[in-house]
């Protein structure tokens, strides 16, 4: 019986680990994910676009770091809360010795 309800609190255990967090697709979301939008916007300036999605979701789409070339352009998705729930480039350029991306150096995400 006590080994059925070990077995029974370690199966429980590793079900809670695995819906709890989310981890993070790329370095940007590493970053941003779980900040607020506004912190972002006043950091870097704000968006060009934006547009409504279900549930109170916006998506913002970003454009900055103007350097050399094509700029790093960005979609955000802010929750009703106003906390970026996901980050993604949108336009990139990577960098060919392997290093960090336009956008990750850009976003102080590198």
């Amino acid at each position: 019986m006590k080994f059925r309800l070990a077995l029974l609190a370690v199966a429980a255990a590793g079900l809670t680990a695995c819906t709890s967090a989310s981890i993070p697709s790329n370095p940007l979301e590493a970053r941003w994910n779980g900040k607020s939008a506004g912190v972002f916007f006043a950091a870097f300036g704000p968006p060009v676009s934006d547009r409504a999605g279900a549930g109170g979701t916006t998506f913002y789409n970003w454009r900055g770091g103007f350097g050399r070339g094509r700029p790093c352009t960005v979609e955000l998705t802010v929750s009703k809360a106003y906390t970026i729930t996901a980050i993604r480039a949108v336009s990139d350029r990577i960098d060919p010795k392997g290093g960090p991306t336009h956008c990750e150096k850009t976003l102080d995400a590198d």
